[in-house]
């Protein structure tokens, strides 16, 4: 009886053993299934995706930005290919400092900074920091990829490819650049970075046709090696073109390079601190030059005060003076209120409006002067004649209708309308019609004065003159778009005629020309600062067109506080006719005088 104990208990024993061992390898047996499920059902995408980017490496080819050309077809803005040179310190088989002493006065050919230092002690200084630059980034052996120095040229790029050190290698990529170096810079504006570090254009034409111009990016995959070797052909559309459309302008090249030169010898001549020369033909609203000064240039930007990057001639507001009263005349020209030769029977001495005095320029005064001469005289009193005979009421419409405050609705960034005069008073209603109490932008005033050149037809100012597809090469013309009809042609013709009175006996008449003639009207009107006058300083204009009866061109001159005189018709008219002498052998204008 006891054996049959015993041995029933060491067969209990044994089987519970038994139980322990199974329920052991059951749960290794769970845990093994577990993990298989684990890695190749939960974890499986992720060791895919490892495993792949062991053999996969993805790149983004971007396309060129489009092209910027003048309207004789030659480069304004164009694209240069330059390198980011960079450097893999874990595969680095030199010493950093060895490196970084091989390679710094060779990265110093393209550092600006210091090609453009002045004294040997700045350059050296500029040296010794770029060289422990160069050595900081060198030594960060857990760093895989790391930038050394961008915008390489390809003559520094050969030279440190010529010196095979293991572990530096080059990125190439394109910035912008300008054959015409800063020519149209306010038109064209440049190439910055966003907020995510991208290529967007800013101001003028980049910035007004940035998706036009942006070329765009394709992702692709490319199958490589053990040793990262490619080994397959890039997964992704190899024939697709990526650059974006180049634009051609309306300028002329020979057109702009002569409102810029002319512009900057009038600036020096008269002593002025800034000026714009502004070319539009009339029957198309075609830009066919655009200067600006003070200018910036376009490569270099960031060392340029930020003021300077937008045009003074869409975003600057002035009270433009006597040119404005060519506006107040049109009106009552067109409401049959006066005549060309229509008499002021209120031109006998100053306005007054209760505690405000007007009087006129000169503080001299012309009893029953007719408006053709108060025209040529830029009688104050005489358009103040006008206005009230007018109205309030139909005043303003006709300054909406010239597009006083209204956008240009160009393809420029920063084309917005602009504020026009709210308050309508006695005198408000008197300054306004002489040009002050008003604010408009230059190129609102070209476009108004060519809707006068145009026969009374406004059309809108263009400064593209195309896009060209980058795939198919298809040019595509900008098409003339007529904004309406502001006066009839038979007012245009009254007052051209009107016009051409005033550059033949007005102020300016002793800097006419003898060969050519046309249709002007002086400006000159004070700068406002707050608010009031500044007695010392003016702005200065002469806008006209020619041939009168067949206008090739709208041409505005505007100085801003000249120092030689503080007048208009010993400042920009001269100025004018003088641009307007090479102009008219540009255009093929025949004399007719």
């Amino acid at each position: 009886m006891l054996r049959n104990a015993d041995q029933t208990e060491a067969e209990q024993q044994l089987n519970s053993r038994f139980q322990i061992f199974r329920l052991v390898v059951l749960i290794l047996f769970a845990v093994v299934i577990g993990r298989l499920f684990y890695w190749q059902i939960i974890q499986a995408s992720d060791l895919q995706a490892e495993a792949e980017a062991q053999y996969q490496r993805s790149s983004t080819k971007f396309g060129s930005r489009g092209l910027i050309l003048t309207a004789d077809n030659h480069l304004l803005v164009a694209n240069q290919q330059v390198y980011r040179v960079f450097a893999q310190p874990q595969t680095l088989d030199q010493d950093p400092v060895v490196i970084a002493k091989v390679l710094n006065p060779i990265l110093l050919k393209d550092f600006d900074q210091y090609q453009s230092a002045s004294s040997a002690a700045e350059k050296e200084q500029l040296a010794r920091t770029s060289e422990l630059s160069l050595v900081e980034k060198l030594s960060k052996k857990d760093s895989r990829w790391i930038s050394l120095a961008t915008t390489i040229s390809d003559s520094v790029k050969s030279e440190i490819s010529n010196l095979h050190l293991k572990g530096i290698g080059f990125d190439p990529y394109e910035i912008r650049s300008y054959p015409e170096a800063s020519m149209a810079a306010q038109l064209t504006g440049f190439v910055g970075k966003n907020e995510a570090g991208e290529d967007t254009g800013y101001f003028g034409i980049e910035g007004g046709l940035d998706q036009e111009l942006k070329g765009r990016q394709l992702k692709t995959t490319i199958l490589t090696d053990a040793f990262g070797q490619q080994l397959t052909a890039e997964k992704g559309s190899q024939r697709e073109n990526l650059n974006g459309r180049d634009v051609t302008l309306t300028i002329r090249r020979d057109l702009q390079y002569l409102a810029e030169k002319k512009l900057g010898e009038g600036i020096k001549k008269y002593g002025a601190q800034a000026g714009e020369i502004i070319i539009l033909e009339p029957k198309t609203g075609k830009i066919l030059a655009l200067a600006t000064r003070p200018n910036y240039n376009q490569a270099n930007f960031y060392t340029f005060d930020a003021s300077l990057y937008q045009n003074p001639s869409l975003n600057s507001l002035y009270e433009p003076g006597s040119t404005f009263k060519l506006l107040t005349v049109a009106a009552g020209l067109e409401e049959k209120v006066i005549s060309p030769t229509t008499e002021c029977s209120t031109c006998s001495g100053p306005r007054v409006f209760g505690q405000y005095v007007i009087r006129t320029w000169n503080d001299q005064y012309n009893p029953n002067i007719s408006m053709t001469d108060a025209l040529a005289k830029s009688d104050n009193t005489a358009m103040i004649f006008v206005a009230e005979k007018l109205g309030a009421d139909r005043l303003k419409k006709y300054l909406h209708d010239f597009g006083v405050g209204e956008a240009l609705h160009i393809d420029l960034q920063g084309d917005v309308d602009t504020p026009f005069p709210q308050h309508w008073g006695p005198v408000e209603l008197a300054t306004i019609s002489f040009g002050q109490g008003v604010s408009i932008s230059s190129l609102q005033l070209v476009r108004a004065v060519a809707t006068i050149a145009n026969k009374g037809v406004m059309m809108r100012p263009q400064i593209v003159d195309g896009v060209s597809d980058p795939a198919t090469g298809e040019f595509t013309p900008s098409e003339p778009i007529t904004e309406r009809t502001v006066i009839s042609p038979a007012t245009a013709d009254q007052l051209t005629d009107m016009m051409i009175e005033a550059a033949l006996h007005g102020e300016a008449q002793w800097t006419a020309s003898k060969t050519h003639q046309i249709a002007g009207k002086t400006g000159t009107s004070q700068v406002a600062e707050a608010g009031g006058y500044n007695q010392d300083k003016t702005i200065v204009s002469f806008v006209g067109f020619a041939p009168p009866q067949d206008p090739k061109f709208v041409m505005l001159v505007k100085l801003i506080a000249p120092t030689s005189s503080i007048w208009a018709a010993e400042t920009a008219a001269p100025l004018w006719y003088s641009a307007a002498d090479e102009l008219y052998l540009a255009l093929n204008i025949p004399p007719d005088r």
